[in-house]
């Protein structure tokens, strides 16, 4: 790796450009907090108390931690955010963060929901929703049809699905692509193989259905290889979303409840090589896969411009997307974005005593978002230093 490239993501001038200083001190003062895990732990006990106990600390909590991690409560609330990325050539995908209710009614609600966000990415001309299949049919249908228990032409299952191709035609007909979640891996099969069947009639031109693999999983780049060889024999393209994954603790807990070999890989750098091992392939197989990254990781992103660059890929491939989390490591945004890559921010929206369950959730469970408060927090400090010296 290049001098320049170790230092490509350490200008903290471009990656706070859209923070005032009473912005920048807020953000120091919560990474400071996320720095230790104890005083978390803390936070988030005191975070749901107040929820959970209606305290009149709602101001607070929007004016620190939700306006910092959160787009607003409401679609447009979140404009105000929308358009101050666009300025900096960034994209944003908002996310509904309100945890689903395993109904039919909530089902419903779920995918009524995602509908009016995709009429509304549609007239914002944004390209990317996610959405989560356990939000549109319960976690037992998603089980049992993994395990074979339950067919595919069960009722359960057939109202799912109609769910989600739903979702995919509206999606199609305001021109944004859709990324469908990974989840936990004992209902991933019945996920996958409902993303394959949309892939089949949504994605013969260009991509438009992404699937997310999480590179924690042993058998990633593996399932990758193989998932491409039946787009490439039932002549679809494939969209892969990679991330690291968001389950960790749970997979592995429950590996040991049931006794079986965990899924997981046993160490940080094996995940890193599954992902950047990932990442690679499909690079080599573009004219096929469209590739979407989330990660905070500077080295994997690193690699990825360097892999478009080997291949004399354009930046801006419309193949390839990088993304973070809002509000996290604003200084790999701001620098691909500026260099002119594809970027896009991830936006949690919702009413705030319905989004802080999920997002307090989220960071337990996200280990990127706990590896990177330590560097967030450095690179803070440096912009509060370098803007004390120009004064």
């Amino acid at each position: 790796m290049s001098k320049t490239n170790k230092n490509l993501f350490n200008n903290t001038k471009l990656a706070f450009s859209n923070k005032s200083d009473v912005e920048l001190k807020k953000a120091y003062f919560l990474f400071s907090i996320l720095d230790y895990s104890f005083l978390t732990k803390l936070g988030n006990f005191f975070l749901m108390l107040v929820l959970k106990m209606h305290l009149p600390l709602k101001k607070v909590i929007k004016k620190t931690i939700f306006n910092h991690f959160c787009g607003g409560e409401t679609l447009d609330e979140c404009k105000k955010t929308f358009q101050i990325l666009s300025k900096y050539n960034i994209f944003a995908m908002p996310e509904y963060s309100v945890e689903g209710e395993s109904t039919i009614k909530g089902f419903e609600n779920y995918k009524n929901d995602s509908i009016e966000i995709i009429n509304y990415l549609g007239q914002l001309k944004l390209p990317f929703i996610a959405i989560k299949c356990s939000g549109l049919v319960s976690l037992e249908t998603l089980e049992k049809v993994s395990n074979g228990e339950m067919t595919y032409s069960s009722l359960e299952y057939k109202n799912f699905y109609h769910r989600v191709n739903e979702l995919c035609e509206c999606a199609i007909n305001n021109n944004v692509k859709i990324l469908i979640d990974a989840e936990e891996s004992w209902i991933q099969k019945a996920i996958d193989d409902t993303a394959f069947n949309l892939m089949k009639k949504y994605n013969i031109k260009t991509v438009n259905i992404f699937l997310t693999y999480q590179c924690y999983k042993i058998d990633t780049l593996k399932n990758i290889e193989e998932n491409y060889k039946i787009s490439l024999s039932n002549n679809y393209k494939f969209g892969v979303k990679l991330v690291r994954g968001a389950y960790m603790e749970k997979e592995r807990s429950r590996a040991k409840e049931f006794n079986y070999s965990s899924p997981i890989h046993v160490s940080k750098k094996e995940t890193d090589n599954e992902f950047d091992n990932s990442v690679e392939y499909c690079i080599n197989k573009i004219d096929y896969i469209s590739l979407w990254i989330g990660s905070h990781n500077e080295k994997s992103c690193i690699k990825l411009i360097e892999l478009l660059n080997s291949k004399k890929l354009s930046k801006n491939d419309e193949r390839v997307w990088f993304s973070q989390l809002y509000g996290m490591s604003d200084n790999i945004s701001f620098t691909l974005a500026n260099l002119g890559y594809n970027v896009i921010k991830l936006i949690p929206f919702g009413p705030i005593e319905k989004t802080i369950p999920y997002l307090i959730r989220r960071a337990n469970e996200n280990s990127s978002v706990k590896g990177q408060s330590n560097r967030q927090y450095t690179l803070i400090k440096n912009e509060i230093n370098r803007r004390k010296d120009l004064n």
